[in-house]
């Protein structure tokens, strides 16, 4: 009797949640729904052996000690960009050729959000995972459970892995940054954000939601033949599919789709910047193939960058941890490309006079690479002239201490190396994933440890006590428990990771590498002169003269007393397997898809070649990804040999591997 009316709950309450979340009919009340709930989550747990996965009540559940990475058994491909449509022209006219006239094609918004797979065995949802580099990603099965449009169970009892974006609607998204301490810059970091919360009930609060795109059909009463059907079919068995999609017949009706939606984008409650386009006839996808990377048989076409104005309220300065004065703007908020602005970047001081810009003008602003907000141009206006021309502060805003100009740079520094907001800006780097990477400890964690005396420098961290942590707002013994525990784990970072975190001027991640490939310990740094720095390539006389006068300074050298009686590892732990890549250096631009630039530089190096951040004539390769930089057009007009990824995976042995 009981186990037949809990079997009746869960399934009514899987369907109401099907046709509330995933169709947007509503079939009861709120009301009604949490009265049933209430009634299925009283009886389980009076019967517990009567619990099952699908059941509504296990779509919260408790605190992971992390995330374990997880192989997909279905490689999750990246798409090609194209951002013209007589790209998108020349992309079918190659399909054609290959395949014959008139290919029929699917046009699918692409949403911005964050590409997870999902995989379902006899029809119950079994594993989630991110995306990770394609190949490896990290399992969050339980957050994804907390998901209303994703079911624990489908209609029909199918093994399918499925391909999706979750994403956060953008009204859900303002609710939430007007409620946190910390916004979020936008609604794909806040899901991104959510999703990865160690304790799912807060994965649960936020209002996240699921686009399903794709699937991989093992087993299921019928196997669909092209991509529409599969759409039709994933829609059919529980999942949410975007509404906005469209079958054509060719280029010219996709073409006519993303023209139809470029300005209809901005009505909608979840954030696209483009549209992806596929071959819709399988048969013709296998035909086609795929690159190392990407399918030949999809693209995406991505929307032009959004330009609009705004009024420009105040210009606010921050001081970094160099000590250098960069002014903000604080604009009238405004929505741009998905996302709510109301503070955007104006670089430095010459930056605002060159442009004119003035407190109280109407400034045109863009996303840079569509992520940071930035001001482009005044807006002529008869007001414009009346407003007070902007004079620089000659005072830091944090200490009062002067301002000084360095030979030539275009910033303005802070003159007092004891800045209240240089030393925090420091503090705030140290800890940073790019530094030491210190779980637990943010921004007003480190603002209470030095307004309550107990962390003035780096050295700092690893004399506090866990009773120490106590003494701050909100924190309990767990808590204090894991700061203390991520703290002590970080004494055992590589070298170049400790000289990363330094903050030592004009040395980031990329250098203080260089640095310790050729000075793998911190004596022999030490002892380096000023003449062997500037002899490494990708250093120069700059950056050497900064190192040699850092590592010379008597403050500095007692800190780093310190750090080495605190247990500090200062040897450079890259092991060298082979010596293929020996005398070759690399310079690796834009994004790679298989791996991260990070894992790119750490093969390079374990094949004993070197990384370099700048493109010279002694580069021997550039690896250019995807979007690359200027770096790109230094290194053909140098005659650097360019290799793609492809050429890369090749060089280092790992194009099989990848391609599997």
């Amino acid at each position: 009797m009981e186990k037949a009316r809990i079997d009746f709950l869960k399934d009514e309450l899987n369907k109401l949640a099907y046709n509330y979340y995933v169709l947007d009919n509503p079939l009861v009340s709120d009301f009604e729904y949490d009265k049933l709930f209430t009634e299925l989550k009283e009886l389980e747990e009076k019967y517990p052996q009567y619990i099952t996965p699908d059941s509504p009540t296990q779509r919260v559940g408790g605190i992971s000690s992390g995330f374990e990475e997880v192989k997909h058994k279905y490689r999750l491909y990246s798409l090609d960009n194209t951002y013209s449509y007589d790209e998108l022209r020349k992309w079918y006219e190659r399909i054609t050729k290959e395949c014959g006239e008139n290919v029929e094609l699917v046009c699918e918004l692409k949403i911005d959000g964050l590409a997870i797979a999902l995989t379902y065995k006899d029809g119950y949802f079994v594993k989630g995972a991110t995306r990770g580099n394609g190949i490896v990603g990290e399992e969050i099965t339980q957050n994804l459970k907390t998901v209303k449009a994703i079911p624990l169970k489908l209609f029909e009892d199918a093994d399918i892995d499925v391909r999706g974006e979750i994403y956060m609607p953008v009204s859900s998204f303002e609710k939430l940054n007007a409620e946190a301490e910390k916004p979020f810059a936008n609604p794909r970091n806040a899901a991104a954000g959510s999703l990865r919360q160690l304790d799912s009930s807060i994965t649960a609060k936020r209002d996240l939601s699921m686009f399903t795109y794709t699937a991989i059909v093992e087993k299921a009463k019928t196997i669909p033949a092209t991509h529409w059907d599969s759409l039709q079919f994933i829609k059919k068995i529980g999942f949410k599919t975007n509404p906005n999609i469209r079958l054509v017949k060719d280029i010219e009706g996709a073409i006519e789709f993303c023209k139809e939606w470029e300005n209809k984008r901005f009505n909608l409650d979840y954030a696209t910047d483009g549209v992806v386009i596929k071959v819709n006839n399988f048969a013709f996808q296998k035909e086609v193939g795929f690159t190392s990377r990407a399918p030949k048989w999809a693209t995406a076409f991505k929307f032009p960058p959004e330009e609009i104005s705004t009024k420009l309220l105040n210009i606010e300065i921050g001081v970094g941890k160099t000590g250098a004065v960069t002014p903000v703007a604080v604009l009238e908020p405004v929505l741009l490309a998905g996302s709510t602005v109301s503070r955007a970047s104006l670089h430095n001081f010459d930056e605002i006079k060159r442009l004119d810009i003035r407190i109280g003008d109407r400034v045109l602003i863009k996303k840079a690479a569509e992520i940071i907000p930035k001001v482009i141009k005044v807006l002529d206006s008869e007001e414009h002239k009346e407003l007070p021309v902007y004079e620089p502060p000659r005072t830091c805003p944090e200490c009062n201490s002067l301002l000084i100009a360095k030979e030539g740079e275009v910033n303005l520094y802070c003159s007092n190396e004891q800045c209240p907001s240089v030393i925090k800006a420091k503090l705030e780097y140290w800890v940073s994933k790019e530094a030491m990477d210190i779980d637990f400890i943010g921004p007003s964690v480190i603002t209470q440890l030095f307004s309550l005396g107990l962390v003035k420098s780096p050295v700092d961290f690893y004399k506090l006590k866990e009773e120490d942590f106590l003494k701050l707002d909100l924190v309990k013994e767990k808590s204090a428990s894991n700061m203390y525990n991520s703290i002590q784990e970080s004494k055992r970072r590589p070298f170049s990771r400790f000289i990363t975190a330094l903050s030592i001027r004009h040395v980031g991640k990329e250098t203080a590498e260089i640095i310790t490939a050729e000075f793998p310990t911190l004596q022999r740094l030490m002892s380096a002169t000023a003449e062997e720095l500037a002899n490494i390539d990708g250093i120069g006389d700059k950056i050497a003269k900064s190192v040699f006068e850092f590592f010379n300074s008597i403050d500095n050298i007692e800190m780093l007393k310190e750090f080495t009686e605190l247990g500090f590892n200062f040897e450079n732990n890259i092991r060298i397997r082979t010596n293929e890549l020996a005398g070759k250096t690399f310079v690796l631009t834009g994004t790679l898809q298989t791996m991260t630039r990070d894992e790119a530089g750490e093969k390079i190096k374990s094949m004993g070649g070197k990384t370099s951040s700048s493109v010279s004539k002694k580069t021997s390769y550039v690896v250019a990804g995807e979007n690359p930089g200027s770096k790109l057009d230094k290194a053909q007009n140098l005659g650097v040999i360019i290799l793609n990824e492809d050429d890369f995976l090749k060089m280092i042995g790992e194009v099989n591997e990848k391609k599997s």
